[in-house]
């Protein structure tokens, strides 16, 4: 006599009921996740490097970039983004760096501010 093990069919009636299901998860684009995962670091880090190549309208370029940040859940603290500009202004700065370089260097900002953690509410 020859065993056969069980193997339970799947019910058409569960992919049916799958399939009218609502959704009950919200729809979130790929930068919404990436502005909630770490709390707008990517962000403030992008509009930052941005100022760096305005000259004298550094400085408000770079505060319009903290107040937009201050906007975000979990907004980093106001010293993690001093930090993080004084990094950038680093990577910046330093003139002995290649492109590829300067944008580790980038990296290497926003991974230490994300380590940060957010600001106090």
């Amino acid at each position: 006599m020859l065993l056969v093990p069980f193997v339970a069919a799947p019910r058409a009636d569960a992919a049916e009921d799958a399939a009218r299901a609502p959704s009950t998860a919200p729809s979130v684009s790929k930068r919404e996740r990436e502005r909630e995962h770490d709390g707008g670091v990517v962000k403030a880090s992008r509009c930052m490097a941005a100022c760096h190549n305005r000259g004298t309208g550094r400085d408000a370029c770079l505060q319009t970039c903290a107040r937009r940040i201050e906007r975000v859940v979990n907004a980093p603290a106001p010293a993690t983004l001093e930090q993080l500009s004084a990094c950038l202004d680093d990577c910046y700065t330093d003139t002995s760096l290649r492109k590829t370089d300067r944008e580790t260097c980038k990296l290497t900002c926003e991974q230490i501010a994300s380590l940060s953690g957010p600001g106090k509410r």
